[in-house]
């Protein structure tokens, strides 16, 4: 594996080496972390879906953001918080971004589905992504959503409340 990966071979040991922690740190601080994480998210998503393209588009997208654990400062700095999109049935991450310090979720909703095929898919958000340019953006796109409706919504809200659910098929 080493020599498929291009390292340097030491002929005292008559083997390949892995490099050392140094070199390690000081390549991955020199690489963009966005577009290490689209390359690996592309890979990923190469590697583990097989078949027609039918059976590679996935059916239904969540889109989540999540605040990585240990990225807080104990004195109540800002930490990293990631919004990323997954499929529904293997939980492949599909795209993922890092929310900027200052901005919300919201902003960075329509540029994190930007480099993914939408059409016909389901995408699913919580109640924060429940908002009209959203859905007229999923809709330009092709795709359908299904999203939660809370209180903060007020007139949405009771518009779908006063609904007869009862009698829904």
């Amino acid at each position: 594996m080493l020599a498929r990966l291009g390292t340097r071979f030491d002929p005292c040991r008559d083997r390949h080496v892995a490099p050392g922690e140094a070199t390690v740190r000081r390549v991955l601080s020199s690489i963009d972390g966005d577009d290490l994480d689209t390359a690996i998210s592309a890979w990923i998503t190469a590697t583990t879906t097989a078949g027609s393209p039918s059976e590679r588009t996935p059916t239904a997208i969540a889109v989540d953001g999540k605040s990585l654990r240990g990225t807080f400062a104990r004195t109540g700095g800002a930490g990293v918080h990631l919004l990323s999109a997954l499929t529904h049935q293997d939980a492949i991450v599909l795209a993922q971004q890092n929310v900027a310090r200052g901005t919300s979720e919201i902003t960075w909703m329509q540029p994190l589905l930007d480099g993914i095929d939408l059409t016909g898919v389901v995408v699913t958000a919580d109640a924060l992504h429940t908002t009209r340019g959203l859905a007229r953006y999923l809709t330009h796109r092709d795709a359908h959503y299904v999203f939660t409706v809370k209180e903060n919504q007020h007139r949405l809200h009771a518009r779908l409340q006063a609904l007869p659910w009862p009698h829904a098929t």
